[in-house]
Protein backbone atom coordinates (compact mmCIF):
# COMPACT_ATOMS: atom_id res chain seq x y z
CA UNK A 1 0.00 0.00 0.00
CA UNK A 2 1.17 3.24 -1.13
CA UNK A 3 1.81 5.95 1.91
CA UNK A 4 2.09 9.16 3.10
CA UNK A 5 6.54 9.88 4.51
CA UNK A 6 7.13 12.69 6.60
CA UNK A 7 10.95 13.65 6.67
CA UNK A 8 12.02 15.98 9.74
CA UNK A 9 14.91 17.01 8.68
CA UNK A 10 17.59 20.00 9.44
CA UNK A 11 17.91 23.26 9.94
CA UNK A 12 15.64 23.18 13.34
CA UNK A 13 14.39 26.58 12.84
CA UNK A 14 10.54 25.36 12.63
CA UNK A 15 8.70 24.05 14.80
CA UNK A 16 7.36 20.58 13.75
CA UNK A 17 3.85 20.89 16.13
CA UNK A 18 2.61 24.03 13.79
CA UNK A 19 3.84 22.65 10.66
CA UNK A 20 2.71 18.66 10.90
CA UNK A 21 -0.77 17.40 10.87
CA UNK A 22 -1.78 13.54 11.33
CA UNK A 23 -2.46 11.46 8.44
CA UNK A 24 -3.87 8.09 8.14
CA UNK A 25 -1.21 5.76 6.57
CA UNK A 26 1.55 7.96 7.09
CA UNK A 27 5.36 7.07 7.39
CA UNK A 28 7.40 9.44 9.97
CA UNK A 29 11.02 9.75 9.06
CA UNK A 30 13.46 11.47 11.08
CA UNK A 31 16.87 12.56 9.67
CA UNK A 32 19.84 13.04 12.27
CA UNK A 33 18.90 16.85 14.37
CA UNK A 34 15.40 16.51 12.52
CA UNK A 35 14.92 13.78 15.03
CA UNK A 36 14.84 16.89 18.07
CA UNK A 37 12.07 18.28 17.07
CA UNK A 38 10.31 14.60 16.74
CA UNK A 39 10.99 14.15 20.11
CA UNK A 40 10.24 17.51 21.07
CA UNK A 41 6.68 17.25 19.54
CA UNK A 42 6.62 13.82 21.08
CA UNK A 43 5.93 12.45 17.54
CA UNK A 44 6.51 8.66 17.08
CA UNK A 45 9.71 7.54 15.08
CA UNK A 46 9.53 5.14 12.25
CA UNK A 47 12.32 5.82 10.65
CA UNK A 48 15.38 7.43 11.96
CA UNK A 49 18.46 8.08 9.67
CA UNK A 50 21.70 9.85 9.95
CA UNK A 51 25.42 9.71 11.78
CA UNK A 52 23.86 11.82 14.13
CA UNK A 53 26.11 14.17 14.99
CA UNK A 54 23.65 17.43 14.27
CA UNK A 55 21.29 15.78 17.30
CA UNK A 56 21.24 16.42 20.91
CA UNK A 57 23.41 13.70 22.55
CA UNK A 58 20.84 13.56 25.13
CA UNK A 59 18.37 12.53 22.76
CA UNK A 60 20.58 9.53 20.89
CA UNK A 61 19.22 7.17 23.49
CA UNK A 62 16.16 7.73 23.11
CA UNK A 63 16.36 8.06 19.58
CA UNK A 64 18.03 4.32 19.10
CA UNK A 65 14.94 3.03 21.37
CA UNK A 66 12.10 4.21 20.37
CA UNK A 67 12.52 4.08 16.67
CA UNK A 68 11.16 1.42 14.73
CA UNK A 69 14.10 1.11 12.40
CA UNK A 70 17.23 3.06 13.07
CA UNK A 71 19.97 3.24 10.10
CA UNK A 72 22.72 4.74 11.63
CA UNK A 73 25.43 6.10 9.18
CA UNK A 74 29.27 6.73 9.35
CA UNK A 75 30.40 10.20 9.95
CA UNK A 76 32.46 10.24 7.15
CA UNK A 77 30.58 8.82 3.78
CA UNK A 78 29.97 10.42 0.15
CA UNK A 79 26.65 11.25 0.49
CA UNK A 80 24.36 13.40 2.58
CA UNK A 81 22.40 11.78 5.65
CA UNK A 82 18.75 13.31 3.60
CA UNK A 83 20.00 11.71 0.28
CA UNK A 84 20.70 8.28 2.30
CA UNK A 85 17.53 8.68 3.94
CA UNK A 86 15.33 9.37 0.15
CA UNK A 87 17.57 6.77 -1.77
CA UNK A 88 16.82 4.16 1.09
CA UNK A 89 12.71 5.19 0.91
CA UNK A 90 12.56 4.67 -2.58
CA UNK A 91 13.56 1.68 -2.46
CA UNK A 92 12.09 0.02 0.03
CA UNK A 93 8.47 1.50 0.34
CA UNK A 94 6.17 2.83 -2.17
CA UNK A 95 4.86 5.80 -1.46
CA UNK A 96 1.66 8.69 -2.81
CA UNK A 97 3.92 11.72 -1.89
CA UNK A 98 7.07 12.80 0.53
CA UNK A 99 7.06 16.19 2.28
CA UNK A 100 10.25 16.90 4.35
CA UNK A 101 10.36 19.40 7.22
CA UNK A 102 13.01 21.75 7.14
CA UNK A 103 15.56 21.46 4.73
CA UNK A 104 15.90 24.94 3.60
CA UNK A 105 17.67 27.11 5.55
CA UNK A 106 20.48 26.59 7.60
CA UNK A 107 24.08 26.11 5.23
CA UNK A 108 23.97 27.25 1.42
CA UNK A 109 25.64 24.37 -0.32
CA UNK A 110 23.14 21.86 2.23
CA UNK A 111 20.12 23.96 0.20
CA UNK A 112 21.41 23.40 -3.43
CA UNK A 113 21.99 19.71 -2.43
CA UNK A 114 18.50 19.23 -1.41
CA UNK A 115 17.80 21.20 -4.40
CA UNK A 116 19.17 18.84 -6.45
CA UNK A 117 17.26 16.29 -4.79
CA UNK A 118 14.11 17.60 -6.31
CA UNK A 119 15.56 16.58 -9.50
CA UNK A 120 15.82 13.26 -9.07
CA UNK A 121 12.19 12.51 -6.57
CA UNK A 122 9.01 14.44 -6.40
CA UNK A 123 9.52 16.38 -2.82
CA UNK A 124 8.20 19.02 -0.81
CA UNK A 125 10.11 21.26 1.33
CA UNK A 126 8.14 23.06 4.48
CA UNK A 127 10.27 24.82 6.95
CA UNK A 128 7.12 27.19 8.15
CA UNK A 129 8.35 30.12 6.10
CA UNK A 130 9.12 28.52 3.28
CA UNK A 131 7.51 25.91 1.44
CA UNK A 132 9.16 24.61 -2.35
CA UNK A 133 8.60 21.97 -4.58
CA UNK A 134 8.70 21.36 -8.45
CA UNK A 135 6.19 20.93 -11.29
CA UNK A 136 6.36 18.34 -14.44
CA UNK A 137 5.03 20.25 -17.92
CA UNK A 138 1.11 20.54 -18.01
CA UNK A 139 -1.11 22.51 -15.92
CA UNK A 140 -1.08 23.22 -12.75
CA UNK A 141 -3.69 25.28 -10.23
CA UNK A 142 -1.69 26.69 -7.25
CA UNK A 143 -3.13 27.97 -4.16
CA UNK A 144 -0.10 30.17 -2.77
CA UNK A 145 0.01 29.88 0.62
CA UNK A 146 2.99 32.54 1.19
CA UNK A 147 3.59 36.16 0.88
CA UNK A 148 5.74 35.71 -2.57
CA UNK A 149 5.92 32.98 -4.94
CA UNK A 150 9.15 32.76 -7.06
CA UNK A 151 9.47 29.81 -10.23
CA UNK A 152 13.19 28.67 -11.37
CA UNK A 153 13.49 26.28 -13.98
CA UNK A 154 15.42 23.68 -13.05
CA UNK A 155 15.10 22.19 -16.42
CA UNK A 156 14.58 24.54 -19.37
CA UNK A 157 10.52 25.05 -19.53
CA UNK A 158 9.12 25.97 -22.77
CA UNK A 159 5.47 27.86 -23.61
CA UNK A 160 5.49 29.12 -19.90
CA UNK A 161 2.71 30.99 -18.92
CA UNK A 162 1.54 32.25 -15.52
CA UNK A 163 -2.02 33.81 -15.35
CA UNK A 164 -3.84 34.67 -12.16
CA UNK A 165 -0.84 35.82 -10.24
CA UNK A 166 0.35 39.56 -10.01
CA UNK A 167 2.63 39.15 -12.45
CA UNK A 168 1.27 37.21 -15.80
CA UNK A 169 3.70 35.66 -18.17
CA UNK A 170 2.50 34.31 -21.93
CA UNK A 171 4.25 31.60 -23.43
CA UNK A 172 7.81 32.37 -22.00
CA UNK A 173 11.09 30.41 -22.22
CA UNK A 174 12.29 29.81 -19.35
CA UNK A 175 15.89 28.60 -19.38
CA UNK A 176 18.15 27.33 -16.06
CA UNK A 177 20.09 30.80 -15.95
CA UNK A 178 17.23 32.98 -16.00
CA UNK A 179 15.64 34.80 -12.66
CA UNK A 180 12.83 36.95 -14.64
CA UNK A 181 9.89 34.60 -12.45
CA UNK A 182 11.53 35.70 -8.45
CA UNK A 183 9.24 37.36 -6.04
CA UNK A 184 5.85 37.48 -7.81
CA UNK A 185 2.16 37.43 -5.67
CA UNK A 186 -0.69 35.92 -5.30
CA UNK A 187 -2.40 32.17 -6.43
CA UNK A 188 -3.12 31.34 -10.34
CA UNK A 189 -2.51 28.99 -13.03
CA UNK A 190 0.35 27.53 -14.37
CA UNK A 191 1.20 26.16 -18.19
CA UNK A 192 4.69 24.68 -19.76
CA UNK A 193 4.43 22.20 -22.37
CA UNK A 194 8.02 20.96 -21.55
CA UNK A 195 10.59 21.59 -18.87
CA UNK A 196 10.70 21.05 -15.39
CA UNK A 197 9.62 23.99 -12.87
CA UNK A 198 10.88 24.40 -9.37
CA UNK A 199 8.11 26.78 -7.60
CA UNK A 200 9.51 28.51 -4.34
CA UNK A 201 6.40 30.24 -1.82
CA UNK A 202 8.48 32.31 0.71
CA UNK A 203 7.09 34.61 3.25
CA UNK A 204 9.97 37.56 4.38
CA UNK A 205 10.74 37.19 7.84
CA UNK A 206 11.91 40.60 8.20
CA UNK A 207 8.45 42.56 6.59
CA UNK A 208 10.60 43.83 3.64
CA UNK A 209 10.50 42.96 0.12
CA UNK A 210 13.49 42.22 -2.07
Amino acid sequence: MAVRIKVFAGPNDYDARLLYQEEEGELLVGVDSGLDRMLEARLPIDIAVGDFDSIDPAHVDAVKKSAGIVLELPAEKNVTDLAFALDYLYNHHAYDSIVIYGGIGGRVDHLVANINLMKKYDLVFEDGTNRMFTLRKGTHTIDNRKRYISFFAVEDCFDLSIRGFRYDLDHYYLGTDDSLCVSNEGSGIVTFSKGRLLVIEADDPTGLKP
